[in-house]
């Protein structure tokens, strides 16, 4: 009855707000430790290996946009439901935490320059600007508690979907293409360097 159904809608709003929290609790760690740790960061950074094993993650990120590789954590998702088991609160913050992780490729030019920012604020003494990845994990957390009530005016899915994606994917390689044009300049600097 609407009892029952009011009552699966909580428990999925509860579901997103839990699986939301873990996204903004992920990148607001992760933001935080990068801030923290800025010059270790721009040291590994500086790396060519590093820069190179990004630029071949995010090739391989863009080809499963493109259909050509598929990587498919679905399976997990299946237990992501109103009705699932006493422990599927903790399932969905283990699989927000999972999902920022993985959603960090798709959405690595606004989480770098989040990061970079909050950087130079704090390296300026603002020290409330080490809340910055928070606000932006908060962000991208907003969506899901809409998403778990099952709200029917969330856009329906469609072939529009498929373009999306592969719009993903050219921002995607582009971005390994940056991080592959990195790892060169860094290899050609150290070439130059022993060279020399």
């Amino acid at each position: 009855g609407a009892g029952a159904q009011a009552g699966s809608r909580q428990r999925g709003f509860l579901l997103g707000l839990t699986y939301g929290g873990a996204m903004a609790f992920v990148y607001g760690v992760l933001g935080l430790i990068v801030v923290l740790t800025a010059s270790t960061f721009g040291t590994i950074n500086a790396s060519p290996w590093f820069n190179l094993g990004i630029a071949v993650l995010f090739v391989v990120l863009a080809l499963a946009m493109f259909d050509v590789l598929v990587i498919d954590f679905s399976s997990l998702g299946s237990r992501f439901k109103p009705g699932a088991s006493r422990g599927s609160m903790a399932l969905a913050f283990t699989m927000g935490a999972v999902a920022a992780l993985l959603a960090g490729a798709c959405v690595a030019p606004v989480v770098i320059q989040v990061v970079l920012l909050a950087s130079n604020l704090y390296a300026t003494g603002t020290s409330a600007a080490l809340a910055l990845p928070f606000f932006l994990g908060i962000g991208m957390a907003i969506p899901w508690p809409i998403a778990g009530a099952g709200l029917a005016s969330l856009p329906k899915p469609g072939p529009w979907m498929v373009r999306v994606k592969q719009a993903f994917g050219v921002l995607i390689l582009g971005t390994a293409v940056y991080y592959g044009y990195l790892a060169y300049g860094l290899f050609a600097d150290r070439f130059v360097d022993s060279a020399e």
